[in-house]
């Protein structure tokens, strides 16, 4: 049998910014099986559907490309696979596109994000000009302090924020982050929306 590695990029807005990144394995497991795609599944006694997400994005935050791997047993064009399963997914998730993988996940080295709602722009514009903005990061070791400015590898403001921020397997910043020790200083924004748009690679290619 082939064996036909497939990605899967995708948007995750609206209501299903609420879908943890546990229950997503379990969405596209659902809608894998009810798209009828011959997935591969992990051989042993408690066999799985192989699903590799590339890169686990924060509850309650909305993605416009993410990515998850799977394998086909069977040659399926990736414009059918795609179809398929954007048919069976829920509405807030959308599929944009199946292709071959070109980079592996370990690839992953930015990711660029736009926030928006109620916020002083140009208040978190001087915010982010100070020359640290020290917080306390929860790493697997424990907690410890960090300085988010160098960390800041582009910031944009017109009538939202768009920033870049490490992301990947070794060390990720969530946007998250950086807005909250705003807030702590000058108070709570309204309205806000994160979306992820973009992932990079270390090159500041968009991971493929």
């Amino acid at each position: 049998m082939a064996n036909v590695n497939t990605r899967v990029f995708f948007s995750k807005t609206g209501r299903a910014k609420f879908i943890s990144h546990l229950d997503l394995y379990g969405v596209f497991q659902r809608a894998v099986r009810k798209a009828g795609l011959p997935a591969w599944y992990t051989e042993g006694l408690s066999p799985r559907l192989y699903l590799q997400f590339m890169l686990p994005l924060s509850l309650g935050q909305e993605g416009l490309r993410e990515a998850v791997d799977l394998k086909l047993l069977d040659e399926i064009s990736f414009e059918e696979t795609a179809k398929r399963l954007s048919d069976a997914l829920p509405h807030d998730i959308q599929v944009i596109e199946a292709a071959a993988p070109v980079m592996r996940n370990t690839d992953i080295s930015s990711a660029e994000y736009e926030i928006s709602g109620t916020i002083d722009l140009n208040g978190f514009r001087e915010f982010c000009e100070r020359d640290s903005i020290t917080v306390e990061k929860k790493t697997k070791k424990g907690v410890s302090e960090i300085d988010l400015k160098p960390y800041i590898s582009s910031l944009e403001i017109s009538d939202k924020i768009t920033l870049r921020l490490p992301a990947g397997n070794d060390f990720n910043i969530n946007p998250a982050l950086l807005l909250g020790a705003y807030e702590r200083e000058f108070g709570k924004s309204s309205g806000i929306r994160i979306v992820r748009t973009r992932i990079f690679n270390s090159s500041g290619e968009v991971f493929r």
